[in-house]
């Protein structure tokens, strides 16, 4: 199969939009945030799009009465609660994007030196390419 200037232009324009689209996907995701609620309400934890505890709040006095290994059991638990939906969250949106097949989303953006050797690659699968016009 001979590839002429123009297939190959076209390619890479694809490529370039592919990868927009999937920079402006990462930005979402890096945006995400979750918070997790104790059934009580007396805690809550807030994590960001990284799983990173950004903010812990207590609320009321009952919390007062716990042991101490209870409230940070408790802690422990919704923080966690909060990671999970984050993680949720983004394999949602990441899901929902046309993405190309065997890119791992959850893997972060190839850089542009792995795209230009993607791109090297499908061009050798080819065989040798002649710019015609």
């Amino acid at each position: 199969m001979q590839l002429t200037g123009d297939d190959i232009e076209q390619m890479m324009a694809e490529v370039r939009q592919t990868r927009a689209d999937l920079a402006e996907r990462a930005a979402e995701v890096d945006a995400l945030t979750a918070t997790a609620t104790s059934k009580d309400r007396v805690l809550s934890a807030t994590v960001d799009a990284q799983g990173v505890l950004t903010e812990l709040k207590i609320t009321g006095q009952s919390w007062r009465e716990l042991a101490p290994k209870e409230l940070c059991s408790k802690i422990v638990a919704i923080v966690a609660q909060a990671q999970q939906d984050v993680q949720e969250q983004a394999k949602a949106l990441l899901a929902d994007g046309d993405g190309p097949e065997g890119l791992d989303p959850m893997a972060g953006l190839p850089s542009a030196d792995e795209m230009t050797a993607m791109m090297q690659g499908l061009v050798a699968q080819f065989g040798e390419v002649r710019h015609e016009r």
